[in-house]
Parts: C-alpha cells; structure tokens; sequence
C-alpha cells in the first residue's frame, strides 16, 4: 500500500507541472528511505529543467541509502549539459526503482532501465503504466506520431449551436466554465484558431487567471489569405507570448513582410487538391518546434477539417441549457458525411457539474493504440 501510495503521489505531482515543461514531460519523483518514510519528492522543473529525479535526490532531507525511488517516467540515459538521471540515481544509494512507463525517446527508452540494472538496482516496471501514460499523452504523441495531441474545445448551447444567427455568442456559458476554459489554456503549450474567430471576437487568447498569465500559449490562426488586421489584439500583445499564422505560399507577400518585422512568425503550409491548407503538415512543424499539446478553440471550419482527418485526439465539451434554433451557427462545419454510421468515434470519459453548465470530456477510441 505505501508503494501504490508513493507512486500516487507521483503523479499527482507530474499532474501539476502539465503546461509549464516545455517540450518535456512533467514527471514526478517521490523518494523513500529504507523505513519506507518520505525523504524527498519533486516534478519536473519549470521549461523542462532540472528533472524531477534531480531536484529530488538534491532535496533530500535525510540519507537514502536503502532507499526506493518511484517516477513516472523512465529516468533519462542522456547526458545533456549534466549527468542523466539514471546515472544519478545509481550513484544516490537508492536500491530500488518502481518506474511507471517506458520513455519513448530512442535516447532513453529502455536504456534508462539498463543504466539502473548494470549499477545493480531492483528495477520494477508498470505500476500505474496507463496513467503515467494518459498523463504525458501529448508528449507521447509528439514522440511517437510526430504531432501533438490535440483537444478541440467547445462551448455551445443543448442543440450544438456556438453563436446566434448574428453571430453573437456572449455569453453561451457561465463564468465558471469560462473559467474552467482558460484553465484548459495553461495546461496546453499552444491554442489553435481559425482567421473568421480573429475577424469576429478579436481575441487575445492568452491565459487570463490571476497567477497563471506567464502560462499562456503559443498562439497559432489558421489564415490562408492572411487576412488578420495589424492592429488586432493578437498582434498588441506579442510581447506576451508568440503568434504563429499558418497560410500559403501564395498569400501576399508584403503582408508576410509586415507580419515578420512585427515579430510574427509565419508559416506557409501545402495547399490540397480543395486549395484547404495541409493542416497534418501544420501539425508536424508543431512537433518540431516541441509543442506536445495544442488547445483548438475556435471556428466550425477549423473543427471540421480537423475532424474529418482524424486530427482531434480529444473533445472538451461545455453545454449550457439553451437552445439556439437551427438558424443559429453550429460547432462543427459541413463534414460531407454521406450516410450514418453508428461506430462510436469518441467515447466519454469524464463529466462534472460547472454551476448550470455540463463539462466533459471525450477521447477520440483509436488514441490508445498508439501507445
């Protein structure tokens, strides 16, 4: 019990840094001593750096030797500018090593456990494995699919509408869920929009939470025809956090001249056959540039295109208690769905009461089997 306890503590650890670690993941460390007694337990640092298994063994209040240390991911085996973690804690006087999941980065994976083992500790693998997992989904995905996880962010009425016929949609939900939406922003390393969700609501979407500002997101809009004004307030508030517009190469060039020396970094994307941008090819530069989790939050279109590639990983959903009428505008644009198909494509795994509105969660049912 104390060790499923200990790796509980973990965890929930790791939880608090999602959002704040850079390309890396959040990990958590808990440190016991020979008596089973807590000596130390950190997560991984702001940006990424230290590690989590650092900052534990540097903070212990008492000597460890004996010890079991429990970590949510594979300890490193690379050396980058200090000593890997593995190596660490082989040299902590730790006997023991619980460790949730494999990393998945070739530079570690596996090599971390081998690490441990050759310095001569019990290593033991897999206790809360699909948690530790869930956890730093996006960081996975990154690794693996080579694109972030991305979760599509609705708030809408009972009947699927996110505006009224004028287009008008404040407020839909209540402060709460509001609230609750922008928390969604510090736990994401980016926030996607499409250029018609710019033009109507002329958004900052930065994080707005007292104490949580510095947690904003990259800021990316979907602008083929690089329509965004100069004087919106994406554009003012550069100096907050990055912009990134996604448009193509044959979008004015004057226009990405003036957007480049305000400080705005664009990104020219594929066209297909429909002349709609190669969102997929979007997503691989995201990758690149170590964004492990993209918020979507607005425009039916950009939902649409997302959703009929397969793109969306997760759906977090706000529902209030209206209903707007079928002239109103819906969530999601036109999808060209010829027939019905009653094969579930996403499958609900969460749902809480905000005040008088409903918020859920859903995961896309093919996620898992890339992991």
């Amino acid at each position: 019990m104390q060790m499923l306890a200990a790796m509980r503590s973990a965890l929930s650890l790791a939880q608090h840094g999602i959002g704040i670690c850079g390309h890396n993941p959040s990990v958590g460390c808990v440190i016991l001593n020979s008596d089973m007694q807590l000596v130390s337990s950190a997560r991984t640092g702001y940006n990424g750096r230290p590690h989590a298994e650092q900052i534990a063994l540097k903070n212990c209040s008492s000597t460890i030797n004996g010890g079991t240390a429990f970590v949510t991911l594979e300890p490193c085996a690379h050396n980058y500018k200090t000593t890997s973690c593995a190596s660490l804690i082989v040299n902590s006087g730790i006997k023991k090593v619980y460790i949730a999941c494999l990393d998945p980065d070739k530079r570690t994976s596996g090599k971390g456990i081998s690490i441990l083992k050759k310095g001569g500790l019990e290593v033991f693998l897999g206790m809360y494995e699909s948690t530790a997992k869930d956890l730093n989904r996006g960081f996975f995905s990154r690794i693996i699919r080579e694109r972030p996880q991305v979760a599509l962010k609705v708030a809408s009425s009972l009947d699927g509408k996110i505006a009224n016929p004028n287009g008008n949609s404040k407020w839909i939900t209540g402060e709460l869920a509001r609230r609750h939406g922008h928390m969604q922003r510090a736990t994401h390393d980016a926030v996607l929009v499409g250029i018609n969700t710019v033009l109507k609501d002329n958004p900052t979407l930065t994080c707005r939470i007292e104490g949580l500002e510095k947690q904003s997101p990259i800021r990316i809009i979907v602008d083929s025809a690089l329509s965004i004004p100069l004087a919106c307030n994406l554009i003012k508030t550069l100096d907050k956090t990055p912009v990134y517009i996604w448009t193509s190469k044959k979008s004015d060039e004057n226009k990405k001249d003036q957007l480049n020396k305000l400080g705005v970094n664009i990104i020219e994307l594929t066209q297909d056959k429909a002349q709609k941008l190669v969102l997929l090819e979007g997503l691989h530069i995201l990758a690149n540039i170590g964004i492990n989790n993209l918020l979507v939050e607005g425009g039916g279109k950009v939902a649409a295109s997302l959703l009929s590639k397969d793109l969306i990983d997760k759906l977090f959903l706000y529902r209030s208690g209206v209903f707007l009428g079928g002239d109103s505008i819906s969530s999601v644009s036109k999808l060209d769905i010829q027939k019905i198909s009653l094969e579930k494509k996403f499958l609900r795994f969460s749902s809480r009461e905000l005040e008088d509105d409903i918020f859920e969660e859903w995961k896309n049912v093919d996620l898992d089997k890339f992991f």
